[in-house]
């Protein structure tokens, strides 16, 4: 029997989120995929992006986990390629991360990028993934009180340093530029990428997952 496929993603209204939320579901449905969509201003509590992990709580089986954002369009062939990597590689897999290059340096400058947005020449084990392109077998791993989490607004961090608790293993993998898109809806400003430059507790969680390397 075929396990399922569960996309959870989290969003808010405003700043133009509806439309690109609408292109972001609309490029990934076609899969017999069944949607979690956290609406943090539609709930009492804001998880931020952490939202994206509270559909793990509503799964009674095994299941293929995409963790995706409300501002990236996705190719048709996105969900299937994924679950080919999964299988292929038995791990955690994204279009996007870093490999921690030492301790404290500022999260976002320093380590070793992958972006999804540009080409990525090979898959490779890496320390943080990039939740915003992420899947994953429930079976390998199953974070189901991440979403709990007191650090908002950095579910890359709080997932990866969970998962190298676990010893479980991430990698990203090869594309080209363009495979995935960013929505011309939301303003690269307006991400949580360009609003958490500054953040130390980024960088204090990272030291903690390089510790653990």
């Amino acid at each position: 029997m075929k396990k399922p496929i569960v996309i959870g993603i989290a969003t808010y209204d405003g700043q133009g989120r509806s439309k690109a939320l609408s292109q972001a579901i609309g490029s990934l449905m076609g899969h017999g995929a069944l949607l979690h969509l956290y609406d943090n201003s539609k709930h009492i509590v804001n998880l931020t992006d952490n939202g994206k992990f509270f559909g793990l709580t509503k799964q009674s089986e095994h299941c293929y986990y995409f963790t995706c954002d409300d501002d990236l369009i996705y190719p048709p062939s996105y969900i299937p390629d994924m679950i080919a990597k999964i299988e292929e590689h038995k791990c955690i897999v994204s279009h996007h991360g870093r490999i921690l290059t030492r301790e404290g340096i500022p999260y976002y400058k320093g380590h070793k990028s992958f972006r999804c947005l540009n080409d990525v020449a090979k898959d490779e084990l890496i320390d943080v993934p990039g939740t915003g392109c992420m899947a994953f077998d429930t079976e390998y791993f199953n974070p189901t009180d991440l979403w709990k989490a007191p650090d908002l607004r950095m579910s890359d961090l709080i997932f990866a340093l969970e998962a190298k608790k676990q010893g479980k293993e991430i990698m990203v993998l090869k594309h080209s530029t363009g495979y995935i898109t960013h929505s011309t809806a939301i303003n690269l400003k307006d991400t949580i990428w360009a609003k958490e430059q500054g953040n130390n507790r980024q960088t204090e969680i990272a030291d903690q997952i390089y510790k653990l390397k």
